[in-house]
């Protein structure tokens, strides 16, 4: 029995320390702000990173929805450069009014150097201070 419960807490441990290294290596993205501006939408994002590997690239295909649900259009944009355990805010704009984006979509991570682009997918934490605009993957 003694055996039993010192495997469980060894198992318990090892999942804790994987769950903590998962963390401390998560790409957070936050959709802060949409602002209309000159008839088009600006998006600010806030980026952080809290590894301490710089990324020369983080490239994402995002996909927009009207608040119908309904994709509007896919954009590529590049957050990077990222340095290690730093924030930073990306801006940029798209045609067409704020009130037209009802969700937005992380479609694909495409380039994430020198990281593998799948790898920086699974590390993305997403979340949006906007209570009408989703922001998922």
């Amino acid at each position: 029995m003694r055996h039993d419960l010192m495997a469980l807490a060894a198992v318990l441990t090892l999942t804790a320390g994987a769950a903590r290294a998962a963390a401390d290596d998560a790409i957070r993205l936050e959709l802060n702000a949409l602002e209309n501006a000159d008839g088009r939408c600006r998006v600010s994002f806030v980026i952080e990173n809290k590894s301490a590997t710089s990324l020369d690239s983080l490239r994402l295909e995002l996909a927009l929805f009207n608040p119908a649900g309904i994709v509007q259009r896919r954009v590529a944009t590049e957050f990077g450069p990222l340095r290690g355990n730093k924030t930073i805010v990306k801006t940029f704009t798209i045609d067409g009014a704020c009130e037209e984006i009802g969700a937005v979509l992380v479609n694909d991570v495409t380039a994430c150097a020198p990281v593998d682009p799948t790898a920086c997918l699974d590390r993305l934490e997403l979340s949006s201070r906007l209570p009408t605009v989703r922001l998922y993957k």
